[in-house]
């Protein structure tokens, strides 16, 4: 069995970043120049990113109470205060930059929650609350937990989202360069997360009746941006899930 995940907290701990040290001038100026079909995008993308960071941050305690060892726990740790962040940048380009009303977050989200899809808000307010909840009552099936928040919701949902802004963000007739350096910087977080997930996936005994669950919510999960990711897009997520999956020991029948 492969064991400790010390490297991944030495890693987090090297690429620390500040949301609010990015310069979001021209972001502000140039956002009044886009059409109203990109401003319509990118809301709808930012909605998705909003709705899913504050649903991710608050969700990460279960899974430190459930970590099997210290060095497990503190990457659980590590990744929470990253996810903190995200969530702090989002809101952040919501209010400055995009000019969503609100007094609070929350009160932003609110302003979001309907240019993201049902689907999208399901799967950050109810299933993922819910795994967390069985994970934190239950102490038992961390693996298919992982499963869910490190190989789906991140590996296959944000990492699309994630590509599916920078495109947008490279295609508009005014650009938001704080935006998409944020976007890169949530990017690579989010990279030493999964691969964290994979390991733990890859430590566990995975029953056939876990792997196909995996697949499945990868597939669809895929879907969940609506119009706001192009089937080009949705495949190569699933290419890069069924890679993950099988790098991690899964076989598939």
């Amino acid at each position: 069995m492969i064991t400790g995940y010390q490297h991944f907290v030495t890693l987090a701990d090297s690429i620390q970043w500040d949301e609010t040290a990015i310069d979001y001038t021209t972001d502000r100026a140039a956002w009044p120049q886009l059409t109203d079909d990109e401003r319509t995008r990118v809301l709808g993308l930012l909605a998705g990113f909003c709705i899913a960071e504050f649903a991710v941050a608050g969700q990460l305690g279960s899974y430190q109470a459930a970590a099997l060892d210290d060095s497990m726990e503190a990457c659980f740790r590590a990744q929470a205060r990253d996810e903190a962040r995200h969530a702090r940048f989002f809101d952040l380009v919501a209010a400055d930059v995009a000019g969503i009303p609100g007094d609070t977050p929350a009160q932003r989200l609110d302003a979001l929650r309907d240019r993201a899809a049902p689907e999208l808000v399901d799967l950050f307010e109810v299933r993922l609350p819910e795994t967390a909840r069985q994970l934190a009552e239950e102490q038992r099936d961390l693996t298919s937990a992982v499963g869910l928040y490190h190989m789906v919701i991140e590996g296959v949902v944000l990492l699309a989202g994630q590509h599916a802004m920078l495109a947008t963000l490279d295609g508009l007739s005014a650009g938001l360069p704080g935006v998409h350096k944020g976007m890169e910087l949530v990017l690579r977080d989010e990279r030493w997360h999964i691969g964290f997930g994979s390991r733990i996936v890859q430590s566990a005994d995975i029953c056939n009746e876990q792997a196909a669950a995996m697949l499945e919510q990868g597939e669809t999960a895929a879907k969940v941006w609506g119009d706001l990711i192009t089937a080009d897009a949705i495949e190569t997520a699933m290419r890069q899930h069924r890679r993950r999956l099988k790098a991690a020991g899964i076989k598939f029948w």
